[in-house]
């Protein structure tokens, strides 16, 4: 696990150097440079396998091909013994060097060899030619821009700045944010700077910039009955656990409790031959406090167990959080995900997560709700519909429930419509706090709707953007922050395609996660499997209701003033609304999160 950067059309290690220097929690064990006529590469290295020999950058036989490499690949033994039966030698036992030998063999094809987690950059001298990939799911980051016929990456947009790249803020991005809490790839809160998408390479050469997609999630419902899936989702889900268990260094497990992390653990009980460490972070006198459910996993399976418990109300890490997010996210899971990461660093160095259960087996009561809604109302008569469509959009104060419910019935006319409407609406909608701009949320979902039924499209938008650009994006800066691996068994790609095309009946049932409740019945206790779903909950409402010191400070009117495109007037009236009885905790916290990530990088 690592951070890279790399400029192609300069040869300067300094400049390398000085963004490496950003980002040395990434990496702390190592660094690592190559520079020629023609590009300039750079990593810092957090030692994970092959501690002796697996120094970054790493060549192949010649020197023609180098790589600097951020994340794991899990098959690389297996790659590695094809490789080998070819005639490439190797002189390390790492990961990192079946990319090179993969590359010579195959070309830009080797990323369909590869099962991981990625953030590659790719130097070939023979062809004067860059190739730089992110893995299929977009569990790793990568970011790029052009800057005068450079081209620039890295693993954080921190170490672009770095660069003297200006710093004008795109407003469909803060848009966008305003509207979903986060922002969709290829889209950064910054003009001009992109994140590669998930599934995607991108080749550089003599000034031309080519990307291509070599992977999608595919839809091919399977037919197999519920007794054949439920075999198959415990054997492959203990498949990829055993892959991300190659490690030459400890490694452990967040706990939640909930059924996706104590799957894991049960599953890694199984495979490993010491007790599995585990953590957890409990928030003290809070009525939604997991660790019970989290010590009674750690107690069956004998785990190593630890737990911390945090005062919630305690705001003041929340700059150094934002600060290492580089964007604005208003998922408040953050904060709870960087205390444990904390937590975990001091006995560990990589930990599996529970991340992506819900995304792979539907999980959230959204998907059953919103399928229900549009089977009921799409049955009314259009033009009545329409009449509550033109209703609610004549109430324009959209924090009138009544405007709102009227046009909640007009949008359920059409999948792309309905679900629209979900997106743009999750926090009572907030868009209005910003100045300029307009959101992309109606074509990102149009993008994503295709000729399948309901809850598989919903998943798909949900596993195109808000996993990689909210979920990943917290866990992937939150470890790193702290220079913590996380692995995440839900999202092998092999394993994600198989439960995504469980049909939705058996995949999800009445509740939810029907068939992964079944598939763990056998290893799990019953109050863990059947307990009522809650993440990480956090009391972001009564925070803005009550007296505290760091968001008096960031949303004081004097700061709030000064941050780009945020409407003063509106905030505080949202605010005073808020004070006196009604929810908008979420547009708030948006707010928050976004002056204070302003704060942080333009002030």
């Amino acid at each position: 696990m690592c951070g890279i950067v790399g400029v192609y059309g300069i040869s300067d290690k300094n400049l390398v150097k000085r963004m490496c220097n950003r980002i040395v929690h990434r990496g702390p064990d190592d660094e690592g440079y190559y520079v020629d006529d023609y590009v300039s590469l750079g990593m810092r290295r957090l030692s994970i396998i092959d501690l002796s020999t697996g120094k970054q950058p790493i060549f192949n036989e010649d020197g023609s091909i180098v790589v600097v490499f951020n994340g794991e690949i899990y098959n690389f033994r297996e790659i590695r013994k094809e490789l080998e039966q070819r005639g490439h030698r190797f002189y390390t036992n790492t990961d990192t060097e079946v990319i090179v030998h993969a590359y010579e063999e195959y070309g830009y094809d080797c990323l369909k060899k590869f099962n991981g987690m990625f953030g590659i950059a790719l130097w070939d001298a023979n062809k004067k030619e860059l190739f730089i990939a992110r893995d299929r799911i977009g569990i790793k980051p990568l970011y790029y821009t052009v800057v005068d016929g450079n081209f620039i990456f890295s693993s954080e947009i921190k170490c672009i700045l770095e660069c003297g790249v200006g710093k004008t803020i795109d407003k469909i991005a803060l848009a966008n944010y305003f509207a979903l809490r986060y922002i969709p790839a290829p889209r950064t809160i910054f003009e001009g700077i992109k994140k590669l998408e998930p599934g995607h390479y991108m080749v550089i050469r003599n000034g031309n910039i080519e990307k291509k997609r070599y992977w999608r999630l595919e839809y091919k419902p399977n037919d197999g009955g519920e007794e054949y899936f439920t075999e198959k989702v415990l054997e492959m889900l203990k498949t990829s656990v055993r892959r991300r268990l190659v490690s030459d260094v400890p490694l452990g497990a967040f706990l939640s409790g909930g059924i996706d992390s104590s799957t894991v653990v049960a599953l890694m009980s199984e495979l490993m031959d010491e007790p599995v460490k585990t953590f957890s972070v409990g928030f003290e006198g809070e009525e939604l406090d997991e660790t019970p459910y989290a010590r009674i996993v750690a107690e069956h399976f004998g785990t190593d167990h630890h737990e911390i418990f945090v005062d919630i109300n305690d705001l003041s890490i929340l700059p150094k959080i934002i600060y290492h997010l580089d964007e604005p996210l208003a998922d408040p899971a953050v904060i709870p995900t960087y205390l444990i990461s904390e937590l975990a660093r001091k006995k560990v160095k990589v930990v599996l997560t529970g991340e992506g259960g819900d995304e792979a087996f539907g999980g959230y009561e959204k998907y059953l709700h919103e399928q229900r809604m549009l089977k009921i109302l799409s049955c009314l008569p259009d033009c009545l519909r329409r009449l509550c469509k033109k209703l609610g959009a004549r109430l324009e104060d959209r924090k009138n429930k009544l405007g709102l419910y009227l046009s909640f019935i007009g949008a359920k006319s059409n999948q792309e419509e309905s679900y629209y409407f979900r997106l743009k609406n999750i926090d009572w909608g907030s868009c209005w706090l910003v100045n300029g701009g307009k959101d992309e949320v109606r074509e990102l979902v149009r993008k994503s709707f295709d000729n399948r039924d309901y809850i598989s499209n919903m998943l798909y938008y949900d596993i195109q953007y808000w996993l990689p650009d909210d979920l990943l994006m917290k866990i992937d800066k939150m470890t790193m922050a702290k220079s913590l691996e996380a692995r995440v068994p839900y999202l092998d790609y092999e394993f994600l395609q198989f439960a995504y095309n469980i049909p939705p009946r058996i995949k999800l049932g009445n509740s939810g996660k029907y068939i992964l409740k079944k598939a763990v019945q056998k290893i799990l206790p019953k109050e863990i499997i059947y307990r009522k779903k809650h993440g990480f909950d956090v009391p972001i409402s009564r925070w803005f209701r009550e007296d505290n010191d760091l968001i008096q400070k960031y949303m004081d009117e004097s700061i709030l003033k000064e941050v780009e495109y945020i409407n003063v007037k509106e905030v505080y009236r949202l605010w005073d609304l808020h004070k006196r009885g009604k929810d908008f905790g979420l547009a708030l916290w948006k707010v928050l999160c976004y002056s204070i990530w302003y704060s942080e990088y333009i002030f």
